[in-house]
C-alpha cells in the first residue's frame, strides 16, 4: 500500500451534519464543501484503512453519455487491492496531504484533487462539468467502513471523450452501459458503482 497521508473526517463529527448516524446506501446530503468546515485529519493510509472511526473522503466520478455510463474493470495492480477484478463506473481515489497544499483542504483544493484523480486515470476534455449528486456509505464490509463517497456526475458529448490513460492505474475499459445493463451484471460490479448509478437515475 502506498505510504501517504490521506484526508479523513471523524465519523463522530460527520454524524451531526447528516442528522444522526450515517445513512447506509446512497442518499442526498450536504455538499462536499460543507464537510470541509469540520475538523480535518491527514492520517497514514496504512492506519486509516483499518480505523472505522474515520471516514476517508473519496470523490467518485461517473461519466455519462446519453444515459450510458463508462464502465471499466480494475486489474490486480489497482491501489485498492480488495477491489481487483471488479467492474466499476466510478473514477475516484483518496485525497492526500499534497492535494491540500497546506494545513487544510479547501473547496478549491478539493476540486483540484478530483481533477487530479481524473487526469491520472483518463484522457478527457478539461471542460467536462462535474455535478455533485449525493453520497455513498456502506458499512457492511471492511472497505466501505472506512470510506465515504461523494458522487459527481460528469456528462460528456461523445463516447470518444473518455479514454483510459496509458501507463496510468491498472484499469481496462469495458464499454458504455445503461443502468439496466449494469443491473443485469450486478454481481460483477463493486457495490459502490451499483449505489452510484441509483443516484444518477433521471
Amino acid at each position: 500500500m502506498k505510504d501517504e497521508n490521506v484526508f479523513c473526517l471523524k465519523r463522530a463529527d460527520l454524524e451531526p451534519l447528516f442528522g444522526g448516524r450515517l445513512p447506509q446506501g446512497c442518499f442526498p446530503g450536504p455538499k462536499p464543501d460543507e464537510l470541509l468546515n469540520l475538523s480535518q485529519h491527514f492520517i497514514p493510509r496504512r492506519l486509516a484503512e483499518y480505523d472505522s472511526g474515520c471516514k476517508q473522503l473519496i470523490p467518485y466520478q461517473l461519466f455519462c453519455c446519453r444515459q450510458e455510463f463508462f464502465v471499466y474493470q480494475r486489474g490486480g495492480g489497482v491501489g485498492e487491492g480488495r477491489l481487483a477484478g471488479r467492474l466499476s463506473v466510478g473514477i475516484g481515489g483518496h485525497i492526500n496531504s499534497e492535494d491540500a497544499g497546506g494545513p487544510r483542504l479547501t473547496p478549491e483544493t478539493y476540486r483540484l484533487a478530483l481533477l487530479r484523480e481524473r487526469e491520472e486515470e483518463l484522457r478527457c476534455p478539461e471542460e467536462i462539468s462535474t455535478n455533485f449528486i449525493g453520497w455513498i456509505n456502506d458499512d457492511a464490509n471492511p472497505v466501505g467502513q472506512v470510506h465515504l463517497g461523494a458522487v459527481h456526475l460528469c456528462p460528456v458529448e461523445s463516447r470518444d471523450d473518455v479514454r483510459i490513460r496509458k501507463n496510468g492505474e491498472d484499469i481496462h475499459q469495458v464499454g458504455w452501459w445503461t443502468i439496466k445493463e449494469i443491473k443485469k451484471k450486478a454481481e460483477r460490479f463493486e457495490h459502490w458503482s451499483l449505489l452510484a448509478v441509483e443516484l444518477a437515475r433521471p
